[in-house]
């Protein structure tokens, strides 16, 4: 009899990785999938994806298209809005943000750290700019101007994590020498301000600063983002470093308020 409960529960816990794996499947700008294409990318037969995807889509993780295909429901966009801590981050930064975007009409963008990649939890994003990324969406912490902003002032033993998973390029300037990215964030730890100069993708700099509670605790990083140049994004230091503190000081004060 244990045995066999705990066939279940190995079989049980088995199928809820492989159902989240198939919401992994979706990629930047891609709205709609196809059955095929999802089995593929989660590496499972298609009879199974099937099957969980039938589960997903009466759960609402997933809806079917008038076309038969497949995208991400609204029980997902209602999951994360319910996520406690994100949502009162974001709910705090939306009128510094906008401050931010009115003073620089860049895009500018809010993250936090998740594991060795950062999340993008907000974004006011200037209109002629190219879309790079949305809320939700990850990229690695080592090649972006918020990833470095959030290392240079996290454990140590986080940074050494990143290193060594390796520090993958995604474009020819991408940072892969340890002691340059080492030297890189202890610069940031100088100067609040960390740059992406063409890390993640070609021809985009990007200028991002740390966002701490009032008690001194690391949440997350703020930046501007589609800039032209460094020394574009180097004149925006000084307004980055205003709102930031600022920001620092609401959160407080919000947290308390909450307490």
């Amino acid at each position: 009899m244990r045995n066999d409960v705990a066939g279940i529960g190995v079989r049980g816990e088995t199928s809820l990785r492989r159902g989240l794996s198939l919401l992994d499947t979706f990629r930047r700008g891609e709205r709609e999938l196809s059955l095929t294409q999802i089995a593929r990318r989660a590496g499972i037969p298609k009879s199974t994806a099937h099957r969980l995807i039938g589960e997903l889509v009466a759960w609402g993780g997933l809806e079917r298209t008038e076309d038969g295909l497949l995208r991400l429901g609204m029980r997902i966009f209602e999951l994360g809005k319910s996520v406690p801590l994100q949502n009162e981050l974001a709910d705090v930064a939306r009128p510094f943000l906008d401050d931010l975007y009115n003073i620089t009409h860049k895009t500018v963008n809010l993250a936090v750290a998740h594991g060795l990649e950062i999340v993008y939890v907000e974004k006011i994003e200037a209109p002629d700019a190219p879309t790079v990324s949305r809320p939700g969406e990850r990229y690695p912490i080592h090649c972006t101007a918020l990833g470095k902003a959030i290392l240079a002032f996290s454990p140590p033993a986080l940074s050494d994590r990143v290193i060594q998973r390796g520090l993958i390029a995604r474009t020819s300037h991408s940072i892969t020498s340890v002691a340059l990215f080492r030297k890189e964030l202890a610069g940031v730890r100088s100067t609040h301000l960390a740059f992406d100069r063409e890390e993640l993708v070609p021809g985009l700099f990007c200028i991002a600063t740390p966002i701490f509670d009032s008690s001194g605790h690391l949440l997350g990083a703020i930046s501007v983002s589609s800039l032209e140049s460094m020394a574009g994004a180097r004149n925006l230091g000084p307004a980055l470093l205003t709102i930031s503190r600022a920001m620092s000081r609401e959160l407080g004060e919000h947290v308390v308020a909450s307490a």
